[in-house]
């Protein structure tokens, strides 16, 4: 639901989310690749953390460590969690999810309303 939200708000601005269901491949090596290539390509990432991804393993972080290397602005959304009970976690919390600032979902709406203010720069500065 959110992706459509994102969507729909950000539409005058062309803002398209990526995500695994809808627009990738099924062949492991092109899944590596293409989310490597997607992170790079974009304007921000957004994280949606909850018990049910950190239970998940590491696989679901190279976004968040490609987010990292290639400098894209990160909003990270905490879903049925706060930022005490993620820290008390002793294990499956990458250290980059604990070094960025993490935000309510219910906050949702201020990450879509900073998404589009940083879609909007960058299309004046191009």
């Amino acid at each position: 639901m959110f992706q459509y939200a994102l969507e729909t708000l950000l539409d005058g601005d062309g803002v398209v989310a990526w995500t695994f269901q809808r627009d990738q491949a099924r062949s492991e090596k092109e899944i590596a690749q293409s989310l490597k290539d997607r992170v790079r390509e974009s304007i921000a990432t957004v994280f949606l953390v909850s018990p049910v991804t950190l239970d998940g393993g590491a696989t679901q972080w190279m976004e968040l460590a490609y987010s990292d290397a290639f400098d894209v602005p990160t909003f990270v959304l905490l879903h049925h969690l706060d930022y005490q009970e993620l820290k008390r976690m002793e294990s499956g919390v990458p250290p980059l999810l604990l070094s960025s600032q993490c935000n309510s979902a219910l906050d949702w709406k201020k990450i879509v309303e900073d998404i589009g203010e940083i879609v909007r720069k960058r299309n004046r500065n191009d």
